[in-house]
């Protein structure tokens, strides 16, 4: 008799029990789980086991992965996939288990997470896979016994730029989508206004949004304050260069939609690229900013000032690349003392011991934070050259000795 047939043994676990152990394992360690009994291998195949489920894609051993699909395509209601899109076949594997849930006989998926976890290949568009989403978002096939709306799409991690096309099927075949995050890092928005109108206008119960400034005008914000729809609680903007071509939101509308929605709450991310003329202009006293990040390494002494004046009664994290001045460090700390709701203070500049010290006695706890000495921000920059430092830099770092000498000669 096996260990686990025997009294107080694996197999004689509650199944609820074994089912919350596999939860906690590897697609891997189920496998391996599974064959412990007739009892495990039984639960291993239970429809509540996989409702929930991630796909991480790697390398390019993937078979067991490729088979839950297969097996288990019906039973999904909430799926992470991730993947290297650095290998080819991980971005084609990550095709099949979209499509595989697009043409299951029973689409029970509810919830949807992609993310590259490497950097984005060079020219890499990704149409393979808005494609192979678009046919998920799309109008289901009438043979389908069971069809569940999407309620939660993250698409934060998939780097590519998203186009009307994709927001337009979301918009008229899932009007129950309560959460979209579209905000990656990729630089360009193709996402036009009258695409994010068209969303807003449809999913009607939509309370959270992660998108791109550039899309959102006074018209979008404001068919988030009509009748008979769930109020909008959390607005996530990512602000890049191209911002400076359209007016932004209008302090006029920004109060109409806070009055309408007393409960929203709003992120600000500016993008390395944005100039600082742009930031001013979009910031406003009348939004209720609970988090903004400053991704500019520049002087912020001004923008800090506004958002000490805005915001100090309502932002709840900060994140800031900047340069360490000495007036700077002075707005800093005017500016924790009077954040009565801070609790996220990342500041990525050289600061002075006696302004870290005096930070943590006006705030001695932080949730999160990053605070740096000038010694250790210096040592963690990378030198900047220019002119001919940067290419002799260069020269030095490749040890071209043949290129060196062309170059020369060709000065001569």
């Amino acid at each position: 008799m096996s260990n686990s047939d025997q009294k107080g043994g694996f197999g004689n676990l509650p199944n609820h029990v074994i089912l919350i152990i596999y939860s906690w394992l590897d697609l891997g360690d189920r496998f391996t789980a599974s064959l412990t009994c007739k009892k495990w291998a039984a639960a291993f195949q239970s429809a509540s086991l996989w409702r929930h489920f991630s796909f991480a894609f790697r390398s390019k051993a993937h078979s067991k992965l490729l088979k839950c699909i297969e097996d288990h395509a019906n039973d999904l209601k909430s799926v992470r996939i991730y993947i290297d899109p650095q290998i080819r076949v991980n971005c084609d594997n990550l095709c099949r288990v979209v499509t595989s849930l697009s043409r299951a006989d029973e689409r029970r998926l509810e919830r949807l997470g992609i993310f590259f976890i490497a950097d984005n290949p060079l020219m890499f568009q990704g149409n393979d896979i808005l494609s192979s989403l678009a046919e998920l978002f799309g109008p289901p096939d009438p043979k389908l016994s069971v069809m569940t709306s999407l309620i939660e799409v993250d698409l934060s991690g998939l780097n590519v730029a998203f186009t009307d096309i994709t927001i337009n099927l979301l918009a008229s075949n899932h009007p129950s989508l309560e959460i979209l995050n579209i905000q990656n890092t990729s630089l360009i928005c193709k996402v036009s206004p009258a695409g994010l109108l068209n969303l807003v206008q449809k999913c009607r119960k939509l309370t959270k949004l992660f998108c791109y400034h550039v899309s959102v005008t006074d018209e979008v914000m404001l068919a988030f304050t009509e009748k008979k729809r769930e109020s909008l609680g959390y607005l996530s903007l990512q602000c890049l260069r191209h911002d400076r071509f359209r007016p932004p939101i209008s302090p006029s509308v920004w109060d109409r939609v806070t009055k309408s929605l007393p409960k929203l709450r709003v992120a600000l991310h500016f993008d390395h690229t944005i100039e600082k003329e742009t930031i001013r202009e979009i910031m406003h006293h009348q939004i209720p900013v609970v988090q903004i990040n400053l991704n500019v390494m520049a002087e912020l002494e001004t923008e800090l000032a506004l958002i000490d004046s805005y915001y100090s009664g309502t932002i709840e994290k900060l994140t800031i690349f900047t340069k360490g001045s000495k007036e700077f460090q002075r707005l800093l700390l005017a500016f924790v003392e009077k954040a009565s709701k801070l609790k996220v203070l990342h500041c990525y500049c050289g600061l002075s011991q006696e302004t870290i010290q005096k930070i943590f006695e006006i705030k001695p706890f932080f949730d999160q934070f990053t605070l740096l000495t000038e010694e250790t921000f210096r040592a963690h920059t990378p030198q900047v050259y220019v002119g001919q430092d940067a290419r002799s830099t260069v020269l030095d770092s490749c040890n071209y000795p043949v290129l060196e000498e062309s170059m020369e000669n060709l000065s001569l």
